[in-house]
């Protein structure tokens, strides 16, 4: 059975991404260690009625700076030890980690006690005995255990289930193919689920390879890639030779939000046995996914916050907006129009109606240029301050959009009479991340009518390198640079 058919059955609440898993784990034995120092203040400031000694928070910080450095000398934080928990063992994920807390701890205590001269020597308060350093020292070590303990128990459960798994999709059921799934059933099982094999040649094929049914050619791939954001790669076991094939299935897969990798020929012999302790079989990355779980997270989690404290924030001049739009001419406040989002699916982008209603034009087949006479009186204000974009915040929320991305353009939208996938070879490129109430291209300069292949070019151009090169300080730096473009609007009419 595809491991696809359980993808759905996940929850929210269980990462999909190890990077997230590492992220989670880091928090928790930070946790951990908070809740031994809270436990060691709260103990002695109840029993003695005194405030904390001046030295203590010295020493909190001294051992945050060791529990960091210790760990990272360690390599306690690796994606391969939570995605193959099952290959780890029990000592390693849990004695090991808390000897190096406690290690860290100890080196702490001789920093402050010998460099700093600010030990709990002679003096210095202390509890049944004990410094309450020394007590930090006995309370970190069984908690920091404890926490990894059940982090064990739950990563466990989580890569038995297969959600920290990567999940693939295979193209080529011929004898490469088949050598790729024996290997990935063999050794990769941990951390790597098979949701589907396809071929081009299903009358050369077999129909199952070890259960797992060969279900279509390169169209039945793509719709399964575009209808399932989980995928996270597709492994093309093609032989080398068959260079036609593999460039076809790459230019198709090119515009999804998906990673694409070459199987070289040698998958399956025995020297793969010296690299079985990664995460996956030798094989050529050729692109990444634009978005791991955790970069999604973050980028949504932002859209949601900003694009919901604006809404709020701005419901005076939406109000006040729609008011004038209905005074000036007839017809609805809003637009919708078609427009290409991820994985070239289609939704309807949201825009205050800035044309009159027997003018508009939803398959953008004419441009708007300058003193447009489709325009309305309002609309023109609208335009001129990019007020009539302001109502795509809704698509944001909805998760159509997202506040920085490349612009989503119309359906038909055509350059001199051509349609702009005929006129840019890799425009469909542009859609393997959620299009953008603002974008890399619009704070360059690039915003406006597209009159000329050139500037499409350019374009699609600054879409693809803002995709290629995304980072959530790059999303702030555009905003920054939105906010300034407002203030001085170019090519806005």
């Amino acid at each position: 059975m595809p491991h696809r058919e359980r993808l759905g059955s996940q929850s929210l609440f269980v990462p999909r991404d190890p990077e997230l898993a590492v992220v989670l784990l880091a928090i928790g034995d930070l946790a951990a260690f908070a809740i031994a120092f809270g436990a060691v203040a709260l103990l002695y400031t109840s029993l003695t009625g005194a405030a904390l000694p001046a030295q203590f928070p010295n020493y909190v910080v001294i051992s945050v700076l060791s529990f960091l450095v210790v760990h990272m000398a360690a390599k306690s934080y690796g994606t391969e030890k939570v995605s193959r928990i099952s290959r780890v063992s029990w000592a390693g994920f849990v004695a090991a980690p808390a000897a190096w807390t406690s290690i860290g701890l100890v080196f702490a205590y001789a920093i402050q006690a010998i460099i700093l001269r600010d030990g709990a020597g002679a003096g210095q308060p202390t509890l049944f005995g004990l410094s309450l350093e020394l007590w930090a020292i006995l309370f970190a070590a069984p908690a920091f255990a404890l926490e990894r303990m059940i982090g064990y128990h739950l990563l466990s459960r989580w890569t038995a289930a297969g959600h920290l798994a990567t999940n693939v999709v295979i193209f080529g059921a011929g004898q490469l193919g088949q050598r790729l799934v024996k290997t990935l059933r063999e050794n990769y099982t941990d951390c790597v689920g098979i949701c589907g094999i396809f071929d081009d040649r299903l009358d050369r094929v077999p129909s199952h390879i070890r259960g797992i049914p060969v279900e279509g050619d390169i169209d039945d791939l793509v719709e399964i890639v575009r209808r399932t954001p989980e995928i996270d790669k597709v492994l093309i076991a093609l032989p080398m030779s068959a260079e036609q094939r593999i460039f076809d299935l790459m230019s198709r897969l090119r515009s999804l939000a998906v990673g694409v990798a070459l199987v070289p020929d040698f998958v399956g012999l025995e020297f793969d046995k010296q690299v079985m302790r990664g995460n996956h079989p030798p094989i050529l990355n050729v692109t990444r996914k634009p978005q791991s779980q955790f970069d999604w997270l973050v980028k949504r989690g932002f859209d949601i916050a900003v694009s919901s404290a604006l809404l709020v924030l701005l419901s005076p001049l939406l109000a006040l907006t729609a008011l004038a739009i209905r005074l000036d001419s007839e017809g609805p406040i809003f637009f919708r129009q078609p427009r290409l989002g991820l994985n070239n699916q289609v939704f309807n982008v949201l825009k205050f109606r800035t044309m009159y209603v027997d003018r508009l034009d939803l398959a953008a087949r004419e441009q708007t240029k300058r003193d447009d006479p489709r325009v309305t009186r309002v609309g023109q204000w609208l335009r001129r301050l990019s007020i009539d974009e302001l109502p795509q915040l809704w698509n944001v929320l909805s998760g159509d959009m997202s506040l920085v991305g490349p612009r989503p353009h119309a359906l038909g939208m055509q350059v001199k009479n051509r349609l702009c996938d005929e006129i840019v070879r890799e425009y469909a490129v542009r859609h393997r991340m959620r299009p953008g109430i603002t974008g890399w291209a619009q704070v360059r300069g690039l915003r406006g009518a597209i009159e000329e292949p050139a500037l499409l070019e350019a374009r699609v151009e600054h879409d693809i390198y803002y995709i290629d090169n995304w980072s959530f300080f790059f999303d702030i730096r555009i905003l920054v640079m939105t906010a300034v473009e407002l203030v001085r609007p170019r090519n806005a009419f």
